[in-house]
């Protein structure tokens, strides 16, 4: 059955379905479990396969459709189970795709759920083996770390599926250091899912109250409500407000939510947490957007220096969280945005030169967070523009260049065929600096998106692809007024 139309996807929360959350949520047996099954039942591909196509992430098919078959097994539905299990062997692996975060140890922890219950685990190819063992080997580490159990450090609750017959960490205190008060370990269904049935698996004498919201949390999941978070206020707030901006766009609830959120980042450890108070650590990425939202809004600018805990002082690059494999370009050109307001010029080059590489490598220049390379490309002009620095000025004009050739036929931008969302981040990243602008070429992305439904495909990566559906909207707007404002309509 093919899936349903991207722009008929979940648009009451902040973020997306999420194809691999819902099939965790449908693994615990419950109340929740037939709607969830029901509806995994009707959103596979042609293939056989669940999650993104292929050729955007190959990862995210895996393991959704990997879930997906765990989940028809524990419910007895094995007709179903095994054509997924089958759809696994025809997923090209051997492709580039974007690697959806800790994919390793998800399908790590599926192959353990699957022995438990007495089922053969597929054969997984070399590339997808690979992967298990680095993560494997960075679990371990992150386990052993003083830290695993501090909410404001440790991804640990955020990626608590794996506990799931792992005695790597103690369930009880995982529980007590990442429940949130909605019931859920780090506002995430799918580790939610993975501590309740290790919990059953066990026996384990969690505190009854805490079982108990636990259990509730996962029994009234609907799969029409599954994001691979619950919800993303800060990150939602940070990046609308930062972009609005841009066209002057800032209304009076925006500047009200910045200063909540800003008020949050001064009461934290060091860092804003997307999700509002939570389990999960803040992060450089999304502390950065906020005070560049602050700065847009009349509020006072101030530095991070938990953010320096995370940085490469060999590479020259911020990590987004502890233990994290390599750096990421939003996370550092968003930074480089910071550190520049600040007049932090020591820092900045570092991390600029850092960002010129990635972008000169020929490797492609993408961001691990983001599928699309228009979103790195166009932040990295946007950014830049408002710099001063020689690096900022090569890295934008190289940004803009890239830009103007990926401009498709119908005027707007997507890697696989022209959506709202990156058609956004182009347009705010050339007309960022009017002495660089291309004219003609505004004027065909401004066609394109006065003609264009909002559409809200997943192209932002976590556990799964997803979209941060409050942006897409805001990213129309802005982008159309943005080219009004340069008298081109």
């Amino acid at each position: 059955m093919a899936s349903a139309p991207e722009t008929e996807r979940d648009r009451r929360g902040d973020l997306s379905i999420s194809w691999y959350d819902v099939a965790m949520v449908a693994l615990v047996d419950g109340p929740q479990r037939a709607a969830c099954l029901d509806w995994l039942a009707g959103q596979r591909r042609q293939n056989g396969a669940w999650g993104a196509e292929g050729t955007v992430s190959w990862h995210d098919t895996y393991v959704a459709t990997y879930a997906a078959a765990v989940a028809f097994h524990a419910a007895g539905h094995v007709t179903i189970a095994e054509e997924a299990v089958n759809a696994l062997s025809g997923i090209r692996t051997d492709t580039p795709g974007c690697e959806t975060l800790t994919f390793g140890g998800l399908v790590d922890t599926l192959d353990r759920i699957a022995t438990f219950a007495g089922r053969q685990t597929p054969h997984h190819p070399d590339q997808v083996t690979r992967l298990i063992h680095e993560e494997r080997a960075k679990w371990e580490k992150m386990c052993a770390w003083e830290f695993r159990y501090d909410p404001e450090l440790s991804i640990a609750g955020y990626c608590a599926e794996r506990l799931f017959g792992s005695d790597h960490l103690d369930l009880v205190r995982v529980v007590e250091s990442f429940q949130t008060g909605n019931g859920s370990i780090s506002n995430s269904p799918g580790a939610s899912a993975g501590v309740l049935l290790e919990a059953r698996r066990r026996g384990t004498r969690i505190a009854p109250l805490r079982l108990r919201r636990l259990t509730d949390y996962i029994a009234t999941r609907r799969p029409e409500t599954i994001g691979y978070l619950d919800h993303v206020p800060h990150f939602g707030t940070a990046w609308t407000v930062m972009f609005a901006a841009e066209a002057g766009l800032i209304d009076a609830v925006m500047a009200a939510r910045t200063r909540s959120m800003l008020k949050e980042l001064a009461d934290s450890y060091g860092l804003l947490c997307p999700v509002g108070p939570a389990t999960i650590p803040g992060d450089p990425d999304t502390s950065a957007c906020a005070l560049t939202a602050a700065a847009a809004t009349g509020q006072p600018v101030f530095g991070l220096p938990a953010a320096e805990l995370l940085y490469d002082e060999d590479k020259g690059c911020y990590r987004t969280y502890f233990f994290e494999r390599d750096g990421s370009v939003s996370t550092n050109i968003h930074m480089a945005g910071l550190l520049g307001l600040l007049g932090e010029h020591d820092r900045l080059g570092p991390v600029l030169n850092w960002l010129l590489d990635r972008l000169t490598d020929g490797a492609g220049y993408r961001c691990k967070w983001h599928s699309s390379p228009v979103y790195a490309l166009g932040e990295t002009a946007r950014v830049t523009a408002k710099l001063d620095h020689p690096t900022a000025r090569r890295l934008g004009e190289v940004a803009r260049a890239r830009l103007r050739q990926l401009q498709n036929a119908d005027g707007g931008w997507g890697a696989r065929q022209s959506t709202v969302e990156e058609t956004g981040y182009a347009v705010l990243g050339l007309a960022a600096d009017p002495h660089e602008t291309d004219h003609a070429l505004l004027k065909r992305a401004a066609g394109f998106l006065s003609g264009a439904e909002p559409d809200y495909r997943p192209l932002w990566i976590g556990k799964s692809l997803y979209c941060v559906n409050p942006l897409v909207p805001v990213l129309q707007r802005t982008a159309l007024a943005r080219i009004e404002q340069l008298a081109l309509l």
